[in-house]
Formats: C-alpha cells, sequence, structure tokens
C-alpha cells in the first residue's frame, strides 16, 4: 500500500478500477481511493484545506476520547446486565431474539441478523452502564424495525429521548478503544 504525506499527515493511498476519487478520513486516518492513473498528490493537495481541517477535528476528538474513564467489569458482570437489559427491553418492544453473542468487532458496536440473532462487541464491557443499555436497546429494535428510518429513529428516541448524545459519545468511546 502506498503512503503519501500531507505536512506530517500519513495518507494511505488505495488503487481501484473504476473512475471514482474518495478522500475520507476512517476512524481518524486519511485514506484516498484512486484509479491506477491518478496521481494522488494532486487529489490531496486539490481537497488539502478539507483534510486540514477534519485532521484538526480527528485530533480534538481523540484528546476528548483520552479523557473517558473505561468501566471495570468481569465477564460474569458483563453477561448478567447485558441478560438484565435484554430482558427487559425484549419485554418492552414485544420482540424475542434468537440469541444474544458476544464477538470482537472493529467498527460497531452491535448487530442484529435476519434471523434474529443479536451480536454484541465485547468492547462494550468497558463501555458506562448507559451506553451498554443504548446499544442493546437499539440491536432489539432492529427486530421490530430493521432499517434506521425514520419510524426506528423514533422507536429509539422513545426510550433514550437523548440518543443524539449516547451517539456522540460512543463515537469518542470508539476513537478510544476501536
Amino acid at each position: 500500500m502506498e503512503t503519501v504525506n500531507l505536512e506530517g499527515i500519513p495518507c494511505q493511498v488505495l488503487r481501484r478500477s473504476g473512475r471514482r476519487v474518495r478522500v475520507a478520513f476512517r476512524q481518524g486516518r486519511l485514506r484516498v481511493v484512486l484509479p491506477r492513473h491518478v496521481d494522488p498528490r494532486q487529489v490531496i493537495e486539490r481537497h488539502r484545506d478539507w483534510i486540514l481541517e477534519k485532521h484538526e477535528w480527528f485530533r480534538r476528538q481523540r484528546l476528548l476520547a483520552d479523557e473517558l474513564e473505561l468501566c471495570r467489569r468481569s465477564n460474569d458482570e458483563f453477561v448478567a446486565l447485558v441478560r438484565a437489559l435484554s430482558g427487559k427491553y425484549a419485554g418492552l418492544l414485544a420482540v424475542r431474539p434468537s440469541g444474544i453473542g458476544f464477538r470482537k468487532m472493529r467498527s460497531k458496536w452491535g448487530s442484529c441478523s435476519v434471523k434474529g440473532k443479536v451480536n454484541l462487541n465485547t468492547w462494550l464491557q468497558v463501555l458506562p452502564d448507559e451506553l451498554v443499555a443504548f446499544i442493546v436497546f437499539h440491536e432489539l429494535a432492529h427486530l421490530r424495525v430493521r432499517n434506521h428510518g425514520p419510524g426506528f429513529k423514533a422507536l429509539v428516541r422513545s426510550q433514550f429521548p437523548h440518543c443524539r448524545d449516547l451517539d456522540r459519545q460512543l463515537k469518542l468511546y470508539s476513537l478510544r478503544i476501536l
């Protein structure tokens, strides 16, 4: 993989077939996806102001993330918390998951399969109770509404009216641990 520097900011360059150029930050890392024939330096220079602004924003977010406290729970305590929350919210939502599993995920906190199985990221173990509750509710709500449309958002907001703040907190935690 090719790397180009912009004022000390490393940029991963990925070459793909196709014509689209994409410049994006993923988890605070700059990535440029280019067709094989395009010079990355020209693309980076064209987007220079945006890249520098976004990089500074991520730097500030990382500083905030570094100040977050992580919870210390044993595996048994964590599983008990998830069981209690899933029982409470499954009853509230009138749903029944086919199972609840745990696994390490690199980019998300949870998922819900078409067959009704909820998978939760093992890193949830270090998050505050309210954020664990928010994720459990979110995934169980997908058993009622399969997408993230207005109906889903209204359902989540009914239980967590401050869900936007919780989403922001989760993004900070993901910068810290994912």
